[in-house]
């Protein structure tokens, strides 16, 4: 049985899963900026031989992930359009069959985007000193997203789903490559270095609007870094919010600021979550987010 969510801006979802014996956790989540809270998650039931549908309201485009059992798949989702895809229970694979959605979303897949950098893997990056950093690691990393970002340049899909997908790949790689702060290196000071020159220099302006949940991930660590150059530390999540107002446009900043507003209510940190809805609401006291933030206020009440 098909779950029906809305009856406009929609994208159908169908699926089958193969070698089905019961008991399949299948869900999508589709962040209302990023992150993958369990609050975002819609269970899609499964009938008894492995099939699945739901029907999704999406007003624009949205990247959301289908969640089988313990694996993930990111999916770009537009208004209007479906998608037929096949999941194995043997293989834990995924595959796109049909539907108007196929092209981007093979596109997508292709390119790998939430593939996990060796130099995350391999401590031999944790040792180099600087000048080696951007030879050995920072240079090919950049080479290899540039040559995924050509495909996805050089593909038939439309405009508008290349500068998505694009887009998400460049700010993934950012995303990645701050993961070196969190390393524990035997030269954290090459590290942490190739981390600040990166973000000093990377642009906060968005490649596309709306902006995909990687860009807001990437806001995150850009924000972290220039707290670092400022004042040596990392703020708590009112501080985020300060340097968010700070360095961001306002419409970036009132997103961002809901996304942190969401992390502190879903954390269970009720003295964050109220001094963010307080400096938000000052800033932001009408707008798409307003009622919702007002709703979490009244729950500390």
């Amino acid at each position: 049985m098909a779950v029906q969510t809305a009856a406009f801006a929609q994208f159908k979802l169908n699926g089958k899963i193969t070698h089905y014996t019961g008991g399949a956790d299948v869900r999508i989540n589709i962040p209302v900026v990023c992150g993958f809270f369990d609050q975002n998650s819609i269970r899609i039931p499964v009938t008894k031989d492995g099939s699945f549908s739901i029907t999704l309201p999406i007003k624009s485009q949205k990247f959301g992930h289908l969640f089988f059992n313990a694996d993930n798949y990111p999916l770009l989702l537009n208004s209007n359009k479906t998608l037929t895809v096949n999941l194995d229970a043997n293989t834990k694979g995924l595959k796109f069959i049909t539907g108007s959605a196929l092209p981007e979303n093979t596109l997508l897949h292709s390119t790998n985007p939430s593939e996990y950098p060796i130099f995350l893997q391999d401590d031999k990056y944790t040792r180099l000193d600087l000048n080696a950093l951007n030879i050995q690691l920072l240079k090919p990393y950049l080479a290899a997203r540039d040559r995924k970002i050509a495909l996805v340049n050089k593909s038939t899909v439309s405009a508008a789903d290349k500068k998505m997908i694009a887009a998400e790949l460049r700010y993934i790689a950012y995303n990645y490559l701050h993961e070196l702060t969190d390393l524990s290196a035997e030269n954290p000071a090459a590290l942490n270095k190739l981390v600040a020159d990166i973000y000093s220099k990377a642009p906060i302006k968005p490649e596309v609007m709306p902006a995909g949940p990687q860009y807001y991930i990437f806001v995150n660590n850009y924000l972290q870094e220039a707290e670092k150059r400022t004042t040596g530390k990392q703020n708590l999540l009112t501080g985020r919010w300060q340097s968010a107002v700070k360095y961001l446009t306002a419409d970036i900043a009132q997103q961002f600021g809901y996304q942190l507003i969401t992390r502190a209510f879903y954390n269970g940190d009720p003295a964050q979550t109220k001094a963010l809805i307080s400096a938000y609401l000052q800033k932001f006291p009408t707008g798409v987010y307003t009622a919702d933030v007002r709703k979490k206020a009244l729950s500390f009440r």
